[in-house]
């Protein structure tokens, strides 16, 4: 399995090659396309910005450095949706990154993938996990447009995705998330915008109140029978936000590595369903940030290919993220 780091700037590529990148994805935001269509109608699900790189040929620059490395260049077009109008523009860009050696466009937008393979049948194409692939009919569909691989959404449980995997049918690759940045909801289907800082659909701040609500005359109460109660349950929703969603506002653990999401315990299953790419989420974040993850996912790695056992490197990887106990309260967990 390859790590997949994010890249916001050439300075950044070497750095997180050396740490143990061997795939890299980054977003554009070049002047041109914000002269011609204005800021507020973005490549890619990040703005222009620190996230994104400014023009093609810094793209080109990592991409010659990469290629060096024998590490691979991936560029998002992931918004979910396109305008038609824009298709001609859209496909002129991928011409534009295809021809400085781009090696694989991260795309959402079946439209776009079908006109971008019509066009460019010579173009690979990674399907974000902005499509909302959910199912094994969600993989063939995206398959018969022509991509090569399934990036998987968030929170999939392992065995949903075996099954799918196994439903699923020729030779596509299969990439998971396994370190930071959750996401409160199925970000498929969430059209909240990133554009005034970060998104603003939560915060562990909020205070919530239960409420009766009416039904024809009748009040129904939302108190549940039995179980937790509801400020357990808002306790426990905070808690998760801090954790897995804020990342322990952006502290780091007692190690140097990151809090926050983590697949790392879930190596093994993911090898053991054929998993080639191991996605570490955060354009927008420091480089430090993100080479400590790198790092910490290829420790990780190298123990699994030690021959860890499951419950040992369960263990192991907790430890070097720095925060065991909080891994076992599964806050922060992906996968379980």
């Amino acid at each position: 399995m390859k790590i997949l780091a994010p890249v916001s700037s050439l300075s950044e590529a070497l750095p997180l090659i050396e740490s143990g990148a061997r795939e890299l994805y980054c977003g554009l935001s070049p002047a041109a396309w914000g002269k011609e269509h204005g800021d507020n109608i973005w490549l890619n699900r990040r703005g222009p910005g620190k996230a994104n790189l400014a023009d093609l040929e810094e793209l080109e620059d990592i991409v010659t450095l990469a290629h060096r490395k024998e590490t691979r260049v991936f560029l998002t077009m992931n918004q979910p949706g396109y305008v038609k109008a824009f298709y001609p523009d859209l496909v002129s860009f991928v011409r534009d990154t295809l021809s400085i050696g781009v090696d694989a466009l991260i795309m959402a937008d079946p439209g776009l993938i079908k006109r971008v393979k019509e066009k460019e049948p010579a173009a690979v194409i990674h399907v974000s996990s902005l499509a909302a692939v959910l199912n094994s009919s969600s993989i063939a569909f995206f398959r018969s447009l022509g991509a090569q691989r399934i990036i998987f959404p968030r929170y999939l449980d392992l065995r949903v995705l075996r099954k799918m995997i196994e439903a699923s049918e020729g030779d596509l690759e299969f990439e998971a998330f396994v370190l930071n940045d959750g996401c409160v909801f199925e970000e498929g289907f969430c059209h909240v915008s990133h554009a005034f800082g970060g998104a603003f659909c939560h915060n562990p701040a909020w205070s919530y109140k239960l409420r009766e609500i009416s039904s024809g005359g009748n009040k129904v109460s939302q108190v549940p029978a039995g179980g937790e109660s509801f400020q357990q349950n808002v306790d426990e929703y905070k808690r998760w936000l801090w954790l897995g969603i804020k990342n322990f506002g952006g502290f780091p653990g007692p190690g140097g590595y990151p809090l926050g999401m983590c697949g790392l315990c879930a190596l093994p299953e993911l090898q053991a369903l054929g998993i080639v790419s191991l996605k570490i989420v955060g354009r927008e974040a420091s480089l430090r940030k993100k080479a400590a993850g790198v790092k910490l996912v290829r420790k990780t790695l190298d123990l699994l290919e030690a021959g860890c056992s499951e419950s040992e490197l369960r263990e192991r990887a907790g430890e070097l993220k720095g925060v065991p106990g909080l891994c076992r309260s599964g806050y922060m967990c992906y996968y379980r």
